[in-house]
């Protein structure tokens, strides 16, 4: 395999280019090579630069500095005409073509039809379904392993099911856990593949198809005859069963080469491995990377080696192999470029520290604009959350700058959107929260009074019809539509006019019409088999909120996550929060890197795969970090905070290149580097002031500024905001390897209620009582076991130190649980509920539970604090505070001194 080395900027659509016209001029027709990309999007760019480049060979008789040989003419003008059926496309596209190619040697319909992802967990799902009741009878083979692993079966299954691109087959050592856990699963996928049969392949299925295929001499000489040489670009994306594809393609005697670049490889969280990139640069030819760069302005060159070569030699992401330095050319050499770095230093809370980072950020951008004329629509601002994002929204709003948010949060949760579902939903069955929605909503419009009658009626339908015989008929309308396909049952909710002669989007506004719009293209471009799909994906996305609002139309800076920005960029960019800390989303189970083997949470080697993989992770942070640099041409503009001298996240990059907040300061035309001390954000909007009129009273400059804390607060939202040193958890994404959105504070919330009833784990009744409670409404079947199977091991664990460093209840002369206080304080009431204060053997104790993934008692100084100083007040003792850290069976008592710092920190009395 040749492979070659192409850092952000160099060219790589270009180098293939000249690749494709020097196998053509070689006498390679272009119906025997195979390009393949990572996306649909670079794979039509790419076929069009092809066909310019052969088009410009043909009439200018040059391209670039290719030249054209007239007895080579013929070779071009026959790519020409094939150039309209070559094969450009991703990799999931090759595979498919190889496989229809082939079907027949691998027992497959070549018609067969592609799967989605979420419609393949789905069948999934039902295979685990039948075999768990099948294993519930204690005769079956697999009665014992299911009963190993007890209600969380199902929720760890399922996260095998969506890592099964690592690997062609899971493996187990010989813990119990880990053992059920293959054996359940090979036994569903086999029923599933059963399920599958020959006409159906979802993007998995297709790798180990591929791998199938690529491992029958029949099938390789066949692809033989059909593909001279394969081209891959973005190589260091792919996944380890991509790989072994293209590898044993590579064996077989088809030519490949790889093009990539493992600085920029960073989509893990998606089964991307790095390691098979650096697997082919070990093992392949090597060939001459590319290093110049038409993208980035000399100063910004210059600053990007130096990052690589500093984070090459520690190792933090990639190796100086990986690392080539780059040169400016083209017409950047005449760029010199800038560079700004922005550093707020101090010991506020990291909170506060954003805020005026955000401010810094909003007053450069501005600064930009006015002194050298780069246009707002021509600068991006860049965040590795979204969480950063609405902290430079809120920024730009004050400072009045235009701004265009390209990827926002909760599109599927959108009025709109849920309109449409519920619309749908009813045309299926007009009952239950839907059919209440719908009556509310925009296709009914009734008053509350007239939909409560209707939902309190044996039949709500029948009561529909007599109480409004106009909606009733758009019901009937809506019922008969829903029973055509999925799309034009969308297409009449939206545009028909059957609304009091009104369509659906005239009671929309620009934002809400856009994105109605955005999910009939998105339907119209895969449409799902039937409306019960289609609800199950809108459904499953409404949960995971990964995808958002269409950008309106407008210009402005653009906000963006990095992982968002990758293939882009922008005269100038501004990366916000290097400060941020490495977050590791805890896990059930891991899948050991590099054996492949199941690790179960309790099992021996989890601590230690654990750690593997968050170095990984950390890893893979590094090279997100340069991805987001690497999209600035002519200026990159960065900022974080640093709390004291506790450096975290990307600021650790920085301070391994010497650029961090203890760097002295510069400013030059093109390099600026500064430390701010924190200051306080004002975040009152200016007045204008008025310019003709009346004289203006004496009290119309008074302003009345809201008070430090509000009327009425929780100590732990102020403990959230002011107190946190450590990294507020961030929002959910899955499209970012995120869990699902509420899972925590539901799992805590449950765990909590239960302690304060002295449940128990092992009490089935009140483990269904917990289920039934209203914060697992939003949840399916699946997920609330799957969140019980969390919340029964945290009560397993308190009741085992119930006795054993906690006083058992029947041991304990008084006792409240989940206890309400009320804490005034000047004009501010603290409000909250103390988890439980008990007196046992004379002794009074006041007990805080956490469901947390790591023990720090320090992010609860203040909460306690306040619930002690409550206590005092009211009942005239100081109880005992302790912190009890379920997760980890620990108990950590809070010395009195240490609340009474805490205390006196942010409020005097």
């Amino acid at each position: 395999m040749k492979v070659r080395v192409a850092s952000a900027g160099t060219g790589k659509t270009t180098s293939l280019v000249l690749r494709y016209l020097q196998l053509i001029a070689q006498g390679t027709p272009l119906r025997r090579i195979a390009g393949v990309t990572f996306t649909r999007s670079a794979a039509d760019e790419l076929r069009q630069r092809v066909g310019l480049g052969i088009r410009e060979l043909l009439t200018e008789g040059s391209y670039l500095h290719v030249a054209l040989l007239e007895a080579k003419r013929p070779l071009f003008e026959e790519a020409l005409r094939e150039l309209d059926g070559a094969t450009l496309t991703t990799i999931h596209g090759f595979m498919i073509e190889t496989l229809r190619l082939c079907a027949p040697m691998l027992s497959l319909d070549p018609a067969f039809s592609v799967l989605g992802e979420w419609e393949a967990q789905a069948l999934f799902e039902e295979e685990l379904k039948s075999l768990f009741y099948l294993a519930s009878d204690a005769q079956h083979g697999l009665y014992g392993a299911k009963e190993e692993l007890g209600e969380e079966a199902e929720g760890l299954l399922l996260q095998l099911f969506r890592s099964r691109s690592l690997s062609e087959r899971f493996y187990a050592d010989d813990f119990p856990k880990n053992i059920a856990l293959e054996r359940l699963f090979d036994a569903a996928y086999k029923k599933f593949e059963i399920r599958l049969g020959a006409s159906l392949l979802p993007p998995s299925e297709i790798e180990r198809k591929a791998l199938m295929l690529a491992r029958s001499k029949r099938a390789l000489e066949r692809l033989g005859g059909r593909f001279r040489i394969i081209l891959v670009d973005e190589y260091q994306d792919v996944n380890p069963l991509q790989g072994a594809y293209f590898e044993a393609l590579e064996h077989s005697g088809i030519s490949t080469e790889v093009v990539g670049d493992p600085k920029q490889s960073i989509y893990g969280f998606r089964n991307a491995d790095v390691n098979v990139f650096r697997r082919a640069l070990h093992t392949g030819e090597v060939l001459t990377p590319l290093t110049d760069t038409r993208r980035h302005a000399r100063v910004i060159s210059r600053f990007l080696n130096h990052m690589t070569s500093t984070l090459g030699k520690a190792q933090m992401g990639f190796s100086l192999e990986e690392a080539p330095p780059v040169n400016t050319k083209g017409q950047q050499e005449e760029t010199s470029g800038r560079i700004e770095l922005h550093w707020v230093n101090g010991e506020a809370p990291i909170a506060k520290l954003r805020e005026h980072e955000a401010k810094l950020l909003a007053e450069r951008l501005k600064c930009n604009h006015e002194q050298y004329q780069i246009p707002y629509s021509q600068m991006a601002v860049l965040a590795r959350s979204y969480a950063g994002l609405q902290q430079v929204e809120e920024a730009l709003l004050a400072e009045n700058l235009p701004y265009v948010l390209l990827q926002g949060r909760g599109y599927y949760e959108r009025i709109e959107v849920r309109d449409l579902y519920h619309a749908l939903r009813v045309g299926i069955d007009a009952s239950g929260l839907s059919l209440a929605a719908w009556l509310r909503g925009p296709y009914a419009q009734l008053p509350f009074h007239e939909v409560d009658s209707i939902l309190r009626a044996d039949d709500p339908v029948e009561m529909l019809k007599s109480l409004n015989q106009e909606v009733y008929e758009r019901l009937e309308l809506t019922q008969a539509q829903v029973r055509g396909t999925p799309l034009n049952a969308l297409k009449f909710l939206i545009r028909t006019p059957f609304i009091a002669q009104k369509r659906y989007v005239d009671f929309l506004d620009t934002r809400a019409r856009e994105n109605v719009d955005a999910l009939l293209f998105t339907v119209a471009g895969q449409p799902p088999g039937d409306l019960e799909l289609l609800l199950d994906r809108l459904d499953t996305l409404s949960r995971q909120t990964d995808a958002g609002d269409v950008p309106q139309s407008g210009e402005g800076i653009q906000l963006l996550t990095v992982h968002r920005s990758k293939g882009l960029e922008w005269p100038l960019v501004a990366v916000f929060d290097l400060g941020r800390m490495n977050y590791h989303q805890p896990q059930p189970l891991y899948l050991h890197p590099t054996t492949n083997h199941i690790v179960h949470r309790d099992s021996p080697r989890f601590a230690e795969t654990r750690e593997l993989l968050k170095k990984r992770e950390d890893e893979e942070s590094y090279r997100l970090l340069y991805v987001a640099a690497s999209r600035a041409r002519d200026t990159l503009i960065m900022t974080g905070s640093v709390k004291g001298q506790k450096v975290d996240g990307w600021m650790t990059a920085m301070s391994a290149m010497n650029l961090d907040h203890t760097t002295q300061s510069y400013s030059r035309p093109d390099f600026i580097l500064q430390t701010h001390a924190y200051q306080e954000v004002n975040r009152h909007l200016k007045t204008e002031q008025q310019r003709k009129g009346l004289e203006p009273a004496a009290y119309i400059d008074q302003r009345f500024y809201p008070l430090e804390y509000p009327p009425v607060t929780s100590p732990s939202r102020i403990k959230q905001e002011s107190f946190d040193d450590y990294e507020p958890l961030p929002f959910s994404d899955p499209e970012e390897g995120e869990r699902l959105p509420g899972r925590a504070t539901t799992v805590g919330t449950l765990t909590h209620y239960a302690i304060s009833q002295n449940w128990s784990a092992d009490n089935p009744t009140h483990i269904e009582n917990l289920r039934a409670q209203e914060v697992m409404f939003p949840f399916t079947l699946d997920e609330q076991s799957d969140i019980l199977t969390e919340v029964k091991m945290l009560l397993s664990n308190y009741e085992g130190i119930l006795g054993n460093g906690i006083p058992h209840p029947q041991d304990r002369s008084e006792d409240y649980p989940e206890l309400p206080m009320a804490l005034p304080v000047g004009d501010t009431v603290f409000q909250g509920i103390i988890d439980r204060l008990y007196c046992a053997d004379g002794v009074w104790y006041l007990e805080d539970y956490k469901t947390d993934q790591e023990i720090t008692p320090e992010k609860y100084h203040f909460q306690l604090a306040v619930y002690l100083k409550a206590i005092q007040e009211v009942k005239g003792l100081t109880p005992q505070v302790q912190l009890v850290f379920l997760r980890f069976k620990e108990i950590v008592r809070i010395e009195l001194d240490t609340l009474l710092k805490a205390l006196a920190k942010e409020i005097q009395f």
